[in-house]
């Protein structure tokens, strides 16, 4: 069974940021599950895939496909695909929650960059889409402190999930507690790393052990899932290394951690490394 699809344009999030997003519902009639995905370079919407000489190859996997494979594998959550808001030809900028330094969407991590109360006014605009679509009208209406959220990136996309981890070490270190953001948080039920790399040449993984100890406290589900094309890159060894440090300082904690490794004795290929998506789920 393939979900229906939404396309949602210039969805509102903190102030001037807006994003589009590709909105897949759940396959159960009564859900307050909400997985938010952040894709990788090269995805994109459908349309605009197939009209690049490049990109065209790859449509298998554009954000509208993706929404579908995730309700597919995800079934009982309301999927919420977000596009980056600037594409840079082939790369992924998600300037809406990370500092992106240029065209390639390498990131620079700060405590300050309000990427969490973004996905706060994103949830709450969901909601409200979701509300005024009605598809569950027996059920209440969504309201988003009583959802579930499920935080998931793939390739370079993990630079949004990394950057949360700096900024949930921001606000547990305030002596005044902001108690609407500490009632968000604590809605983030798990959190997905797919495969993880960047253009950069280092913080593929976070590493800090000062940013992991912030996240320990939290008690959210750890989830890692990689392949050969990102951790057996020769050209880039410090994605495995990092990746090491990242898993092993969690488990160290005692987080509730999955690392999976997957397509381990095939040659590394980038379909290998999309075909990820195709193969998780709960």
């Amino acid at each position: 069974m393939s979900s229906t699809i939404w396309i949602w344009k210039q969805i509102s999030g903190l102030a001037t940021r807006y994003n589009d997003v590709v909105y897949a519902r759940p396959m159960i009639s009564h859900s307050y599950e909400f997985l938010v995905y952040f894709g990788g370079d090269i995805q994109d919407f459908q349309d605009n895939m197939i009209k690049h000489v490049e990109k065209k190859k790859y449509t298998e996997w554009s954000l509208n496909n993706t929404a579908k494979i995730l309700s597919n594998n995800f079934p009982k959550y309301h999927v919420f695909v977000i596009r980056p808001s600037r594409i840079s030809n082939l790369f992924s900028c998600f300037d809406n929650f990370v500092k992106c330094n240029n065209e390639y969407g390498i990131p620079t991590f700060s405590s300050t960059f309000n990427a969490l109360n973004n996905l706060q006014e994103l949830i709450r605009s969901f909601c409200t889409q979701l509300n005024i679509l009605d598809i569950n009208k027996d059920t209440g209406i969504y309201e988003p402190d009583k959802v579930n959220l499920t935080l998931m990136a793939f390739s370079k996309g993990c630079v949004v999930l990394n950057q949360f981890l700096h900024e949930f070490q921001y606000y547990q270190s305030q002596s005044i507690l902001d108690t609407s953001m500490t009632n968000f948080i604590n809605n983030i039920k798990s959190m997905w790393w797919l495969d993880g790399g960047h253009g950069g040449y280092k913080d593929t993984w976070i590493t800090d052990a000062s940013v992991l100890e912030s996240l320990a406290k939290l008690k959210i589900d750890i989830n890692v899932h990689v392949t050969p094309y990102q951790i057996e890159d020769t050209s880039r060894p410090w994605i495995a290394i990092e990746e090491s440090s990242f898993v092993n300082t969690l488990k160290s904690l005692n987080v509730p951690i999955k690392r999976t490794v997957h397509f381990q004795n095939k040659p590394r290929s980038i379909i290998m490394h999309f075909n990820i998506l195709k193969i998780i789920q709960e």
